[in-house]
């Protein structure tokens, strides 16, 4: 046998008051509840672990249930800017203006995510944003796109989906059509409540009051020529030849003084999409009387981020140089076109086959990843959580559909037991991030589940569970968390090779010895 040097037991205490089963099964239910100061009443075993770095390649954005758009200066890794080529929809097949038909104007709406607070002393609605980042103007574009998004991959007979990469920008940047129909030059996302006068169905105008969105008006023409003027037409007969008429809008971000904000938006929100509100001519009691009517385009169902996102030299060639042997000192994980962390649990096949033999029943088993203070500022610029996944079949761990929080609506509350937020000091800097391993390792010593590889990502949302491909697998890497690549933030942790040894990456083990 090999000599077990990370034993550590910690003093005995009343562990009789406890009573086994002979249920494996059983007695580990337990494991999800021995959280904080219960763990000390059970021996402690550090087992290896290795982990290293992989900066991926081009990934797959239009699988993505959110889009980002805008420039983000990351306090590490430096400037992001987002752009997105968004697919376009008729509400209504064939549509009707009425005779004579003019448009009055052409409001896109896009809703900000944000959380209603107590109302002023006016009595005024108070909004905060979520998901804005960094609160400085960047310049906004919208222009015509002449690229055609398909839904199915012609290479493939259509039989697969068809998929679009991070890296696309300059192939959807050579197709537009036009100058732009919108152009901001110091576009900011508002907190403020929007409201706007809007005609009820008696044609009087009504207050209409809505949370904070990105509310604009573009081009009259445009829509007059494209729209209106194609009433009765084959290219609005149907959704098919409307999407190869209009091929959809491209939305550009580019900074202002190098700095910017950037934004989390769904396009396919029920509130979002352009409304063209126009006049037309009826005959009422034999006289011609204006009308107001509306009609609505939505955004499809293909909308497509483009990244650009390069990484400062110096970060690049750490994680070129770190490796499964022997690991590495900083672990850099970043969302979007970004980088993520490999982790190898268990030193070696000795170590396993030790611990296989020992029958433990495991308490609880964790990852410690700490947070490398003196490289990130801390803060808001933090992610709040991490995700744990399966590199060899890109799934989510055992762990992640066995927490009991995993059914909770809000993301925050999901999944806590399994990927906690990340634990702040005082000052909200970031300290540690611990991950709950519990029944993957279990089912690895019971030898149901290989000791696979595992992936760690920064996530936006831990909710979300698709995944995203990689244009160019990465060391076999092929798939990352669709979560991770709608978040624009990343961090740098302590290594297994961290010079500081007291912060280098944990892997503990909490069991009870059987007498079997």
């Amino acid at each position: 046998m090999i000599l077990l040097k990370r034993f550590r037991y910690l003093p005995a205490v009343a562990l009789m008051v406890l009573v086994f089963t002979g249920c494996d099964d059983d007695f580990n239910t337990i494991g999800g509840e021995l959280v904080g100061g219960q763990l000390n009443a059970f021996p402690k075993y550090e087992a290896g672990v290795v982990a290293y770095n992989k900066k991926l390649s081009a990934v797959q954005t239009n699988n993505l249930p959110l889009q980002l758009l805008g420039v983000y200066n990351e306090p590490v890794y430096g400037q992001q800017q987002a752009n997105v080529l968004a697919q376009l929809s008729l509400s209504a097949n064939n549509p009707s203006f009425g005779n004579e038909p003019r448009l009055d104007s052409v409001v896109l709406t896009l809703p900000y995510f944000s959380t209603k607070q107590e109302n002023d002393a006016q009595g005024n609605a108070v909004y905060k944003l979520d998901s804005i980042y960094g609160n400085s103007p960047f310049k906004l574009s919208i222009t015509r796109s002449g690229y055609f998004l398909n839904d199915f991959d012609p290479e493939a007979n259509f039989e697969s989906r068809q998929r679009y990469y991070s890296d696309q920008e300059l192939l959807f940047e050579s197709n537009l059509i036009g100058n732009p129909i919108y152009v901001n030059q110091a576009f900011v996302p508002s907190a403020r409540e929007v409201s706007y006068l809007q005609q009820n169905e008696t044609g009087e105008l009504d207050t209409t009051r809505v949370s904070p969105r990105m509310r604009i008006n573009l081009s009259k023409e445009f829509f007059q020529t494209n729209i209106l003027d194609k009433a009765g037409s084959t290219e609005l007969s149907n959704t098919n030849n409307f999407r190869n008429f209009l091929r959809g809008l491209y939305f550009k971000a580019e900074p202002v003084n190098g700095d910017g904000s950037l934004m989390s938006l769904n396009f396919n929100d029920s509130a979002a999409g352009i409304v063209l509100y126009f006049t037309n001519i009826e005959e009422v009691d034999g006289e011609e009387v204006e009308k107001p009517g509306t009609f609505k385009i939505n955004f499809g169902n293909n909308n497509v981020n483009t990244f650009n996102m390069p990484f400062p030299a110096p970060i690049t060639q750490e994680i070129a140089a770190s490796s499964n042997v022997p690991g590495a000192a900083n672990l850099f994980i970043r969302g979007g076109e970004g980088s993520m962390a490999v982790i190898e649990l268990f030193e070696d096949e000795a170590e396993l086959a030790e611990l296989r033999s020992k029958n433990w029943l495991i308490n609880e088993a964790n990852l410690t990843f700490y947070v490398n203070q003196e490289m990130v500022l801390g803060g808001v610029t933090e992610p709040s959580r991490v995700l744990l996944y399966n590199l060899e079949t890109n799934q989510l761990l055992a762990d992640y559909g066995a927490d009991p929080s995993a059914v909770s609506e809000s993301p925050n509350l999901a999944v806590r037991s399994h990927s906690p937020l990340l634990v702040r000091d005082e000052d909200e800097n970031g300290i540690y991030y611990k991950v709950r391993i519990t029944e993957h390792v279990r089912r690895i010593l019971n030898q149901d589940a290989e000791n696979v590889k595992l992936g760690l990502v920064v996530t936006q949302n831990i909710k979300v569970i698709n995944f995203a491909a990689l244009r160019q697998p990465v060391d076999g890497i092929d798939r990352v968390p669709a979560a991770s690549v709608i978040s624009p933030k990343g961090t740098v942790l302590h290594g297994n090779l961290s010079p500081n040894a007291d912060k280098r990456l944990k892997f503990n083990v909490f069991y009870t010895e059987t007498n079997n």
